[in-house]
């Protein structure tokens, strides 16, 4: 699963990935949640040189209202047998840049994590996009692919979203390749590529966007696997 993100400004997004930003600048947000009105951003496999604004969850293009049912994530393992993702696959991929996303231990107080990447660099996530034009207003939209979790994941919560390298990215958004090649990215991340910290139960709150579950004195150090 992953519905709690951080992400930084599109601006910054944008510069860090190498790419320009084609739409007026939006803000980060620290404590991001899937809903109506929440953007992302990242990249489309047609023209991965700038970087895209996503409402999240996804709408898909047939449909005439906002889904009521979850769009999210899509799990890798059955999302070709799902009408809002099937049709998607080896046609509209992408790529969501974050910081990194929050996790909770389903066991006794459900203590919060958070994970990013070992070397400080965005954390790249697969997903699909599509865009809808039945409602009022055009909507590019995108959902996170998530799979069985590595070991470091798998001890917290058992789902993790799919985290590639920069060149498995560029694979999943390679549209010369199948769609059956451009999956083969889509497999755990090595334990040691990420970091994991507990941290404070402040982030518990959804609407709070202090980032202060970074600085409680519940926070213990950043560690490797």
């Amino acid at each position: 699963m992953c519905g709690r993100i951080n992400f930084g400004s599109s601006t910054e997004t944008a510069k860090r990935l190498g790419v320009k930003d084609g739409e007026p600048a939006r803000s980060g947000d620290l404590n991001a949640f899937a809903c109506k009105g929440t953007y992302i951003f990242g990249l489309v496999d047609k023209a991965p040189d700038t970087l895209r604004h996503f409402h999240w969850p996804l709408v898909p293009a047939w449909c005439n209202a906002y889904p009521e049912y979850h769009t999210h994530n899509a799990r890798s393992e059955d999302m070709g047998q799902k009408p809002a993702f099937k049709h998607l696959l080896g046609k509209r991929h992408c790529i969501i840049a974050i910081d990194g996303f929050y996790e909770w231990e389903r066991t006794g107080t459900k203590t919060p994590y958070y994970f990013s990447m070992a070397d400080g660099s965005l954390m790249l996530l697969a997903g699909l996009w599509d865009y809808n034009t039945r409602l009022d207003t055009p909507l590019l939209s995108c959902t996170v692919i998530t799979r069985e979790p590595n070991q470091m994941v798998g001890e917290v919560h058992n789902r993790m979203p799919v985290i590639l390298t920069r060149a498995e990215a560029d694979v999943w958004l390679n549209t010369q390749l199948s769609y059956p090649e451009r999956a083969e990215v889509l497999k755990p991340i090595e334990n040691s590529a990420l970091l994991k910290v507990e941290i404070s139960k402040s982030i518990n709150k959804a609407d709070n966007k202090s980032g202060d579950w970074f600085k409680g004195p519940d926070v213990k150090p950043l560690s490797l696997f």
